[in-house]
């Protein structure tokens, strides 16, 4: 592995749904509140489910296992994306 190589978690890749703000209180009492989350649109534009049967189908490079992380090198997904962006221009023109 080179060291200049980048990486990408899941969040990266996979579109995050909206979360609304959460307020609760705890057993000893003490008010919590759990911050909202914009929507955010992923590299790929697919959820993360989506993207996990794209890899057991072999339509998706596989991550690499880094201790428990699950990663995926910024130059494989350059290729996917860039094999899947000419296929889709050939079908265009056609």
């Amino acid at each position: 592995m080179k060291l200049h190589d980048k990486f990408l978690r899941m969040s990266d890749l996979a579109n995050q749904p909206e979360r609304s703000a959460r307020n609760y209180v705890t057993d000893s009492g003490q008010k919590r509140t759990v911050t909202a989350r914009p929507g955010i649109s992923g590299i790929t534009g697919f959820s993360s489910k989506h993207l996990y049967h794209l890899i057991k189908i072999g339509e998706f490079p596989a991550p690499i296992k880094i201790g428990r992380a699950s990663l995926w090198r910024v130059s494989d997904i350059n290729e996917w994306l860039d094999s899947h962006t000419s296929s889709n221009n050939k079908e265009a023109s056609s």
